[in-house]
């Protein structure tokens, strides 16, 4: 995504001299499979070993696609069966170079956007996701892959993460790995999400005067199961956005470092030890398996 599309490379060769290791390239539908596909293959004959790739369709393409087509309830469910065809397809076409099914999970916030839709409409849009939710796991079942899980609920609610760890339980029978990227969800719903096994993902929300809550998760998750991100081109670090005059405004892989040094203050850690054991992290999870 723009503008970190443009200035991919300074960018990675920034991430590098700062003593970055690896970067997770992930997608969200069949329109970026086959840019992010290319620029995987492109950045690691610069870079070698330090991108990995992650196919995946998110959840909120299915409300995206039903309000630009203006679908109704039968058409929902072939739509997302049409989108999970195309994923499967280009999985099995690029599975020896697949280190992650991700983004995927669910999302019962972001259709709320959408005026037009119906209370009917909407439970429709989230059985798609949990169908598509099961799908996916099966896959990486299949293929014994690691999953990036997106689970976001409307405020005060834990039903998205609920239904993300039954079916990911249902599914996977405690097989399946993963992370919860960028988690702000319920604080009390930590202990479930650890004990299945999944890491939590922490980006520079933790360094902004709003991100208490998120800081809050952080102190309760053991180190071993923290996972640091950027979510770029989202979610710059505090200093950039303070920063009037700063060219790069957007997230991008070196602002990891801003993000680890405001975790190992939240944590009251030190540096070399947190970065040592999120390495560490990063490779158990998503060092690639035998297909």
């Amino acid at each position: 995504m723009s503008p970190l599309k443009e200035n991919i490379q300074e960018d990675i060769q920034e991430f590098i001299e700062l003593d970055g290791k690896k970067i997770l390239a992930q997608t969200t539908d069949m329109t970026n499979y086959q840019d992010t596909i290319d620029m995987y293959k492109h950045l690691n004959s610069k870079f070698p070993d330090t991108i990995d790739l992650a196919l995946g369709i998110h959840p909120t393409r299915i409300e995206e696609g039903i309000s630009k087509n203006e679908l109704d309830s039968v058409d929902i469910f072939q739509y997302m069966k049409k989108q999970y065809e195309i994923f499967e397809e280009v999985l099995n076409k690029n599975i020896k170079d697949v280190t992650a099914i991700g983004e995927c999970g669910l999302d019962y916030f972001s259709m709320n956007q959408y005026f037009n839709f119906t209370q009917e409409k909407k439970e429709q849009i989230k059985e798609a996701q949990r169908l598509l939710l099961s799908k996916l796991c099966k896959l990486a079942v299949k293929y014994n892959l690691p999953m990036s899980i997106h689970a976001r609920d409307i405020d005060g609610s834990s039903n998205c993460v609920k239904d993300v760890l039954a079916i990911i339980a249902k599914e996977g029978k405690g097989t399946i790995k993963g992370s919860f990227h960028s988690y702000t969800g319920d604080i009390k719903m930590l202990d479930k999400i650890l004990s299945l096994g999944m890491y939590v993902g922490f980006n520079a929300i933790i360094t902004y005067p709003s991100g208490e809550n998120v800081r809050e998760i952080l102190k309760e998750a053991p180190v071993e199961r923290v996972l640091f991100e950027t979510d770029g081109p989202f979610l710059p670090t505090q200093s950039v956005r303070k920063r009037k005059n700063s060219i790069k405004k957007y997230g991008r892989p070196a602002l990891i470092k801003e993000i680890i040094e405001k975790a190992c203050e939240v944590k009251n850690i030190e540096c070399k030890r947190m970065e040592e054991i999120t390495d560490n992290n990063y490779l158990t999870l998503f060092s690639k398996q035998d297909k």
